[in-house]
């Protein structure tokens, strides 16, 4: 998989350090929208632990449960200015990075520029 080469102009660090892991087809209890990023709901999975996931990668039922529809890791990535790291995929407003140590996690898009 090829990604893109990018500038982080912001320093990020994780705000939660015990990421949310789903499987596609795992079931979550669906919380809150995000006030900030508003593409996310806080979920919860069945052992207890939770955290922000795309609503693209959730099938929401009525009664306030979820299928998620991908494989999915809310583990963001600590990055400092003026670094590059190599970004893969994007989820609102977030994109999959990879550092060149090889540590891995999301980061927001407003803390990363692309490459010249």
């Amino acid at each position: 998989m090829t990604g893109i080469r990018l500038l982080v102009v912001e320093t990020w660090h994780p705000a939660y350090r015990r990421p949310l892991i789903l499987i596609a087809g795992d079931r979550v209890t669906v919380g809150q929208q995000d006030t900030e990023w508003t593409s996310y709901r806080w979920c919860t999975n069945e052992a207890g632990t939770s955290g922000w996931v795309p609503h693209d990668y959730l099938v929401i039922e009525e009664d306030g449960t979820a299928t998620t529809t991908a494989d999915y890791s809310t583990a963001e990535l600590t990055v400092e200015a003026d670094t590059v790291v190599t970004g893969f995929q994007a989820a609102g407003d977030w994109t999959w990075c990879v550092a060149d140590d090889g540590a891995e996690g999301w980061v927001p898009n407003r803390a990363l520029s692309r490459m010249p």
